[in-house]
């Protein structure tokens, strides 16, 4: 017998009752879990390392279930293009030997190595690996990804980005605009040949932006443009948070983690590949000696909250940025996130809003729903 029985009306969910008839008092629901599509690693385990495994791709999959993530895409970040392919061929083996990696891993974003090589909006990516655009080596990515490749970010400042966008576009891979220092005319070259959203948009960026010409400003006001927000509040500020809401719908932002390899360890002094990193006391993570960020320590679902408290936006409609959205964008399944009577449903669970930051359960209601 299933723990609890799941009603729906019309597609809605209407009531949560225990086994024994019961209903479950200020119980709340997130049908399908959250889809995440930043996740750089978790807990020492590095999507970009040299010596990347499967079977940390198995790990990754399993603890960001815990935290209300059941779909995520794995990111690699600017490395030599042996390690990319290499890494990006483990995550695929991954969904073929584990079911709940293959559950969870629905995509795979490649976030450079075509970006800015500039000290602030190259963030935390090393720059001795950072290069011009390569169609060949995209064209690599492509064949060993098995169709999971999905996204990548590029700065359409690169050499050659502006090529490999409408290459990319035409073989139905997304194009993200991120870290990158690139002017209005760059910008906008970009969205022409394809690009349509924006990696951790006010991220990515030099610290100090002018105030009337900068890289954010276009993207925000290129109406078919989606961006992606970490709304950690460390990353970009709740203020800044909330105008990015006034200026996008819901139907054209994306919440996301960005959650770096170190998130979730104890230690202070950390290494991201050949970067020193710090874990600040606010909890976010940062070149080590700058105030420039290098990823993120806060789950998705974290971010949720947080997000609904800087915008005043509902919890209903953070939920869609982080599940219907995503799906949309990048072609996913839908009906992980459908409510259909007879179906099986993955739902995270939690008691109160306060507490969702740290999901009472989640279950996989494999009987479907009644």
């Amino acid at each position: 017998m299933q723990p609890y029985d799941i009603r729906i009306d019309g597609g809605r969910l209407t009531s949560c009752l225990l086994s024994d008839g019961r209903p479950e008092p200020g119980l709340m629901f997130i049908p399908g879990g959250l889809i995440d599509t930043q996740v750089n690693g978790y807990l020492g385990h590095d999507y970009s390392a040299q010596n990347f495994s499967m079977d940390e791709a198995l790990t990754i999959s399993l603890e960001l279930g815990k935290l209300g993530t059941l779909q995520h895409f794995p990111t690699i970040v600017t490395r030599p293009q042996d390690t990319i392919v290499q890494n990006i061929k483990e995550i695929v083996k991954a969904t073929h030997e584990y079911p709940q990696a293959r559950d969870s891993i629905t995509g795979i974003h490649v976030e450079g190595p075509f970006i800015s090589k500039e000290t602030g909006p190259r963030g935390a990516h090393d720059p001795l690996s950072v290069r011009p655009a390569s169609i060949p080596e995209f064209d690599q990515w492509l064949e060993v990804s098995e169709g999971l490749l999905k996204l990548i970010t590029l700065a359409p400042e690169a050499p050659g980005a502006i090529k490999l966008i409408d290459h990319a576009v035409k073989h139905g891979v997304v194009c993200a605009i991120g870290h990158s220092g690139a002017s209005k005319n760059q910008i906008d070259e970009a969205f022409e040949a394809g690009a349509s959203v924006s990696t951790h948009l006010g991220n990515g960026v030099y610290r100090q932006l002018d105030r009337f010409s900068n890289p954010v400003w276009p993207q925000l006001t290129n109406t078919k443009n989606t961006i992606t927000i970490i709304a950690d509040g460390v990353h970009v500020s709740p203020d800044l948070v909330h105008i990015f809401s006034m200026c996008k719908d819901d139907n054209h932002t994306i919440l996301i983690s960005d959650l770096a390899p170190v998130a979730g360890l104890k230690e202070k002094n950390l290494k991201w590949g050949n970067i020193a990193v710090d874990i600040a006391d606010d909890g976010s993570i940062r070149l080590s000696g700058t105030p420039y960020l290098a990823g993120a320590g806060s789950s998705l679902l974290r971010n949720l909250l947080n997000y609904c408290r800087f915008t005043g936006k509902s919890l209903s409609s953070a939920v869609r940025m982080a599940t219907i959205n995503p799906i949309r964008t990048y072609g996913l399944d839908a009906q992980r996130v459908c409510l259909t009577q007879g179906k099986p449903v993955e739902m995270v669970m939690f008691s109160t809003i306060e507490d969702i930051g740290t999901p009472k359960k989640v279950i996989s209601l494999q009987g479907g729903l009644i």
